[in-house]
């Protein structure tokens, strides 16, 4: 039995996602980026990688529905103590067409 799967099931489990670029206040780097993270898991998003360098953090998030990202930016928007540099959102139709290039190239 292999264990891979097609593009058609690959695209079907793609999820909705947000890469997140935020500079930290200095002041409680650890206590900001907890909020950050208590917020995105009370919302529903789940962190598929994050990256620290200094005081600024890379998240990357996904979640069910767009919707729900937007909220969760929103709701960090309003945060004290952080600043958001970058947000970067990838639709599932994104997802489905880039799936859909690269099953053709190959």
């Amino acid at each position: 039995m292999s264990a891979t799967m097609s593009p058609a099931m690959s695209a079907a489990l793609s999820l909705p996602t947000l890469q997140l670029d935020l500079r930290l206040d200095g002041t409680d780097t650890f206590g900001t980026l907890e909020w950050v993270l208590a917020s995105a898991r009370r919302t529903g998003l789940s962190l598929q990688q994050m990256h620290m360098q200094g005081r600024t953090a890379r998240l990357v998030t996904e979640a069910p529905e767009a919707g729900l990202l937007q909220l969760f930016l929103r709701r960090v928007e309003q945060g004290v103590d952080l600043a958001v540099l970058e947000a970067e959102f990838t639709e599932q139709e994104d997802i489905e067409a880039a799936d859909t290039a690269e099953a053709l190239a190959a």
